[in-house]
């Protein structure tokens, strides 16, 4: 699989998940569903980081394909009622584009979204939120 995801802390309050060159949907598909039933057993809300500077290329290699348009429809249905705040790491135009659709078309679903240039300034923008102290 050419996305991982583990724990950023050890107090498990902050996924990171980090793209891979060569990643497919089945690959997102299987992450996000992950992500989801953790954020079912947990009555806590913990945040995620989204490792995207290694992996940028989509499968297809366009967002504007059926197939693409596909998969992030269920991606939003996947994560229509997250829990905890998501910076997007390493997110190039086409991604906040997106993002800025979706927001102007549903907010609430990436109200708690949020862009940085690296992970380090990612876990800075969002341990805050959690009251955690970080890595």
């Amino acid at each position: 699989m050419k996305i991982d995801l583990y724990w950023d802390n050890e107090d498990q309050t902050m996924l990171l998940c980090e793209f891979q060159s060569g990643w497919t949907w089945d690959d997102l598909m299987a992450v996000l569903k992950t992500v989801k039933r953790l954020s079912e057993e947990r009555e806590q809300v913990f945040g995620a980081l989204i490792d995207l500077t290694n992996g940028m290329t989509l499968p297809g290699g366009s967002i504007f394909n059926a197939e693409s348009l596909q998969n992030f429809q269920q991606i939003l249905q996947l994560g229509s009622n997250g829990k905890g705040p998501v910076a997007v790491i390493g997110a190039g135009s086409m991604i906040r584009m997106v993002v800025d659709a979706i927001r102007r078309v549903n907010a609430s679903v990436v109200e708690d979204v949020v862009f940085a240039a690296t992970l380090d300034e990612g876990r800075q923008l969002l341990y805050p939120r959690l009251g955690s102290a970080g890595v």
